[in-house]
């Protein structure tokens, strides 16, 4: 049961948490966008998010993958942003 609330995306475990904490603040550093670049419009993006909202749930019945890079992830990206901050600058006073 664990495994399947997991694969949902209901529950996390910390270094699940921790690497994506360092993955996307190594991409704000290198000011890359966060999920990718999509050649949708913004419009076309959110009817791929939608369509594939729950999709895993429906998986026995009709298998919808979702393989475009999107914005509505629903996550609160400004902790990558503060978090990018506080280590460029630690990295700035280290280097004085």
């Amino acid at each position: 049961m664990s495994k399947t609330v997991r694969f949902y995306g209901f529950s996390e475990n910390q270094r699940e948490i921790d690497m994506d904490m360092r993955e996307m603040v190594d991409k704000v550093k290198k000011n890359e966008p966060l999920y990718g670049r999509s050649s949708l419009t913004p419009y076309m993006q959110g009817v791929a998010s939608r369509n594939s909202r729950y999709a895993g749930v429906w998986l026995h019945i009709i298998p919808w993958f979702n393989f475009v890079n999107h914005e509505q992830h629903g996550v609160d990206t400004a902790k990558y942003y503060q978090q990018a901050e506080r280590e460029l600058e630690a990295e700035r006073t280290k280097a004085l």
